[in-house]
């Protein structure tokens, strides 16, 4: 499999309409066009964020995505709901997206759970996690996730959901994931316990003997919309 990121900077005022174009049209015609919806989140974290949706979608390869997105695009239904929700402009401002590989350790990849069943519990907060690695470290950075990083996340409780490299798009410095969290105590808890572990202290030592690896981390609080798969 791989992922397509996609990011919409929403119109100012249009983001429960687009949601709501969403929830009731197109993440239903996808389902018809075999378009597999991995999750869609909104910002939890204040403005300028929330005019803002980011969501997944799953291919098993690029030549499946160029055969089915385009058909989806080309519905004669889906330009009649546009041109019926859009009289008085466009929803989105920019769409941004990113074609992602999974890493070797990747657990939605590997059929690793991310948590307990959603119908028993409250949605997850997701946090999306971005990081520049400082130039060629990108493998190092990579390699001590794998050897490491995933492993002692799990010894302190992380939920990961999955770890990508973009393929198309971004740039070639890039390590993507997203983990999930009960709540922002526990995410704080987790965090601290992790830094404070003297094993990650001693592996981070050791792996940035010649220099650190990574350059800068976008983070952001995400929440699941009512439609999304993951919850």
């Amino acid at each position: 499999m791989f992922y397509e990121l996609r990011n919409y900077d929403v119109a100012p005022g249009k983001q429960e309409a687009l949601l709501d174009r969403f929830a009731t049209f197109t993440t239903l015609k996808w389902k018809e066009y075999g378009i597999r919806l991995t999750g869609f989140w909104t910002p939890e974290i204040a403005e300028p964020q929330t005019n803002h949706v980011t969501y997944i979608l799953a291919w098993e390869s690029f030549e499946e995505r160029m055969k089915k997105f385009p058909a989806w695009q080309a519905d004669p239904e889906r330009a009649r709901k546009w041109e019926e929700t859009e009289v008085e402009g466009p929803l989105a401002r920019r769409v941004y997206n990113l074609f992602m590989e999974p890493t070797d350790f990747s657990q939605l990849d590997r059929g690793v759970p991310y948590g307990s069943d959603p119908s028993g519990r409250s949605p997850y907060l997701f946090e999306l996690r971005e990081y520049d690695a400082m130039p060629g470290k990108r493998t190092a950075l990579v390699n001590r996730f794998g050897n490491f990083t995933v492993d002692c996340f799990t010894r302190h409780g992380f939920r990961q959901v999955g770890y990508w490299l973009p393929v198309m798009g971004g740039h070639n410095h890039q390590l993507i994931y997203f983990l999930a969290w009960e709540s922002y105590e526990e995410r704080s808890r987790c965090f601290d316990a992790f830094r404070a572990d003297p094993e990650r202290q001693r592996a981070f030592a050791e792996s940035e003997k010649d220099g650190v690896l990574v350059e800068h981390v976008n983070n952001s609080i995400l929440r699941p919309a009512a439609f999304s798969p993951m919850k």
